[in-house]
This record gives C-alpha cells, sequence and structure tokens, in this order.
C-alpha cells in the first residue's frame, strides 16, 4: 500500500492494492461520470473511453491508449481521458482506478469553457494537478489514486498523460474507472448583472455552501470577505483564487438568512457585490 500526502492545496492519497474493493469516502456519494460520454486520444481495440465510465472494475472492461499502430507518443504514455458531466459542477475530487499500466506523469484538468468540444492539446484546460509519484510493486496488478481538488465549475474533467510509468515492456497507459465527485450549481442574482459593476462576481449555490470566483480569475492569493447587511464581518475567506463559502460565520455557527455583501480581493483589484441568501 501506498498513501501519498498533500501536493499544494490538493490532497491525494493512492491505494495499491490485490483485493482493490475498500471504499475511501466517508459517507457514499455519487460518481458524476458514471455512464457519462467519455472521449480519449485514442484506444485499442474493445477498450474504449467508454469502458472507463461503466463502474465496472475488471480488465474486461477498462480504457487503454492505443500504443500499436505507429503511435510512438502514446507509446511513451501520452495520452488523454476527459469525461462529458452533461452540465456543470463544482467538482472537488476524482478517483482514478489505474491499470497496471499508469502513468508516470498525469494532470488533472478541467474544462471550464462554454466551447464544446474542448481542445485536444492543453489549450484552454486549466490545470488543478500534476503528479509524479504514481507507484506500484510487481506484485500490484491496480492502483487507486483519490485526488481532492481545489473546487472548480467545469463540465469536462480530463486526466492528460504525458509520459507512462514503466520503461518495459512496450505499452501505454490504462484505466479501469475514472470517478468524478462534486455538487451541482446554480446562478445566484447578484449585483454581477448591475452595469454599475461590470467586472462583478461569478457566484454559485451548491448543497455546500457557496462557490464564489473573480471573473474565472485564477490569481493566486485572493481574499474574500462577507459582511452583514448591517456592515459587520460574517467571515473572511483566503484561497488560491476560489472560495466555497459553507454559510458559517466565523465563530462555525450557520448564518440566517437575508442580505449579505461580499467583498473579493483578487490580482490587485477589489471587487464588491450582493446576494440574498434563502436557504
Amino acid at each position: 500500500m501506498n498513501c501519498r500526502t498533500s501536493i499544494s492545496f490538493t490532497i491525494m492519497v493512492s491505494i495499491c492494492s490485490l483485493l482493490f474493493n475498500a471504499s475511501i469516502f466517508a459517507a457514499p456519494r455519487t460518481n458524476l461520470a458514471l455512464n457519462k460520454t467519455a472521449s480519449a486520444d485514442s484506444y485499442v481495440g474493445a477498450r474504449t473511453p467508454a469502458m472507463a465510465v461503466d463502474g465496472i472494475n475488471s480488465g474486461e472492461s477498462r480504457w487503454e491508449n492505443n500504443y500499436i499502430d505507429g503511435r510512438p507518443d502514446s507509446l511513451k504514455g501520452n495520452g488523454w481521458l476527459y469525461v462529458d458531466l452533461g452540465t456543470n459542477y463544482l467538482v472537488d475530487s476524482v478517483a482514478i482506478y489505474w491499470e497496471h499500466s499508469g502513468s508516470a506523469k498525469y494532470a488533472i484538468q478541467v474544462w471550464d469553457s462554454n466551447v464544446a468540444p474542448p481542445s485536444n492539446n492543453d489549450t484552454g484546460w486549466t490545470t488543478l494537478l500534476t503528479d509524479t509519484t504514481l507507484t506500484y510493486t510487481d506484485a500490484v496488478q491496480r492502483c487507486l489514486s483519490f485526488i481532492k481538488l481545489p473546487p472548480s465549475e467545469a463540465r469536462y474533467v480530463r486526466m492528460h498523460s504525458y509520459k507512462r510509468l514503466w520503461n518495459n515492456p512496450g505499452w501505454g497507459i490504462s484505466i479501469y474507472e475514472f470517478e468524478v465527485y462534486g455538487t451541482p450549481t446554480s446562478v445566484l442574482a447578484s449585483a454581477k448583472n448591475n452595469k454599475a459593476n461590470p467586472s462583478g462576481l461569478n457566484i454559485r449555490s451548491t448543497s455546500s455552501g457557496l462557490f464564489i470566483t473573480a471573473n474565472g480569475n485564477k490569481t493566486q492569493g485572493s481574499s474574500a470577505e462577507i459582511f452583514s447587511a448591517k456592515g459587520q464581518l460574517v467571515r473572511r475567506l483566503t484561497e488560491p483564487y476560489s472560495f466555497l463559502w459553507d454559510y458559517n460565520d466565523c465563530f462555525g455557527n450557520k448564518v440566517t438568512n437575508g442580505t449579505y455583501f461580499l467583498r473579493v480581493t483578487s490580482a490587485g483589484k477589489t471587487i464588491q457585490d450582493k446576494i440574498t441568501i434563502n436557504r
């Protein structure tokens, strides 16, 4: 068994086991990728992208990139697999059930553009994590990577491999299952549509709280402050570029319904907004 520690502001745990059947979630969650449309740069025979999202952890049901038909890059482990969730979600984690042919360097990426389908290269994708720590022992045939991500709104989620794990023998990369977890989002009415505040904020309501970004800005070192209607500071959040307010105040108590003011500082700019909470 191999357990990994935190990477940047993400948490990754890899579990390699011959049994490969233990749940790592504290409570059951819905796999958003299950039976959704999956795409890949290539595949071998019947090992199509759809087999990575069918809920079957079996050697007969897995995706494998095409390393055979004169594809030297694929033989080196270059390839990608993404799933179309059908609509936007606030994605917070993924689980990858690797076959023994894993990736020595891969990225987890999201596509937050309205343009579909996503690009085949890295253009337009947002990389949430790059991992180079996947390891196996000779006896282990499968490995699970559970990756906690900074909450990010996305419809498409991708694993992009750049290098295969093994130097020999000659095969590419293969995944039994690619799972995505998160919560639905919906737009909250706010001052972002006010002509006096053209920059505005991107605010989404989820079952976990409010997801806040400054016009999709991903500048490191941003902060958000929530004030009551009387101007009292309720909560201050500091995150790399996005914020998830769980409706708690600074003492851990749930706030009451009503009007609140947001002040977000990002990329040297301060944006203010107003929202009404009615849970």
